[in-house]
């Protein structure tokens, strides 16, 4: 029975509103990010897709840091995290992962159900562990 945070892919839009809302609500200096949003494209820069017009891809990965601490205090207090919050696509869920009635069981079953794949990010990326990604293969 673990606490973890769900990102579904296909809903993030790459606002990094996510970011923003942690960096603002926890009052963290300008050069301080708990999480960043990779662009998932060429490669080449940041919002640049793959492939060739007209059969272009482009999607965006919240990246929870190692300092991320899913906003602790906030959900001591009984409130949600600042980034679960403000995600205006309700691209993140947060919850006990033995709650089947709770917001991240039920965000990972529809997911599930829309044949979407599961999976964390490898150790070596050096990220915020109990962070699952969804995504339509």
């Amino acid at each position: 029975m673990a606490k973890k945070m769900l990102v579904d892919l296909q809903r993030c839009v790459g606002c990094w509103t996510c970011a923003m809302a942690c960096k603002v609500g926890n009052g963290l200096e300008d050069d301080d990010y708990r999480i960043i949003v990779r662009t998932n494209g060429s490669g080449a820069g940041i919002d640049r897709p793959q492939g060739t017009y007209p059969n272009l891809r482009m999607g965006w990965q919240p990246i929870y840091q190692k300092s991320c601490t899913f906003c602790a205090q906030n959900v001591a207090e009984g409130n949600m995290q600042y980034c679960v919050q403000d995600c205006p696509t309700h691209a993140l869920a947060w919850g006990d992962d033995a709650d089947p009635e709770g917001a991240y069981c039920q965000a990972v079953q529809r997911c599930l159900d829309l044949h979407y794949h599961l999976f964390e990010l490898p150790v070596r990326e050096g990220t915020r562990a109990n962070v699952t990604y969804a995504v339509r293969e």
